[in-house]
């Protein structure tokens, strides 16, 4: 039985036996799948947090700039802001953090010789690589739950997920800030298909 079915079963079942015992609740109220659905999403984003911070807890936000600068090489401190919803000045105490670690390096643009664009150095480039390992380690374990035919079920849903929450390229940015890009560009990226089909 394919995982979203399963899924819907023990919703159904529970639900009835809720409404029959305590709730009285409606067989066609989805709130039971939208707790699970927010408490699924909470769990995996917290266990990724917490998995990053193991690495020797520096903030969250500066991993994902790392990450972000890693997918990204050559944009300028604008854009990072506007991916990490950060004020420009924190963005900049941000990145001259990153560059006094050692992770990133500034350069003059070469299309603009005034603008400024982030690049991550050697190891910078290593650091990020061991973010993503640190994030895949939480979402393997999800996946390994899960039969080949439940996965292969699954990746057009969260496709269309993606799709829909994605209508311009910040957003595209921001979503994928903890992503391995090279692994999704190589598959069609649903993302950023999205901000080319709505741009």
């Amino acid at each position: 039985m394919y995982f979203l079915e399963v899924l819907q079963t023990i919703c159904i079942l529970s639900i009835v036996f809720y409404d029959s015992v305590i709730y009285n609740t409606s067989m066609t109220d989805n709130n039971y799948l939208k707790n699970l659905l927010g408490a699924c999403a909470t769990t995996i984003a917290s266990n990724i947090e917490m998995e990053v911070a193991e690495l020797d807890g520096r903030s969250l936000s500066h991993e994902a700039a790392l990450v972000a600068i890693n997918n990204h090489p050559n944009d300028g401190i604008e854009m990072l802001s506007k991916v990490l919803g950060l004020t420009h000045s924190g963005s900049v105490r941000l990145v001259n953090n990153l560059v006094h670690d050692g992770f990133v390096d500034r350069h003059r643009s070469k299309i603009d010789a005034r603008a400024v664009v982030l690049c991550v150095t050697d190891a910078g480039r290593d650091r990020a690589n061991k973010i993503l390992l640190a994030r895949e380690k939480i979402t393997s374990s999800i996946l390994d739950i899960l039969g080949e035919n439940e996965k292969e079920t699954i990746v057009p849903i969260l496709e269309k997920i993606l799709s829909s929450m994605t209508d311009n390229v910040v957003e595209a940015r921001r979503i994928c800030r903890f992503c391995d890009e090279g692994v999704c560009r190589k598959a069609g990226c649903p993302v950023e298909i999205a901000t080319i089909i709505k741009a």
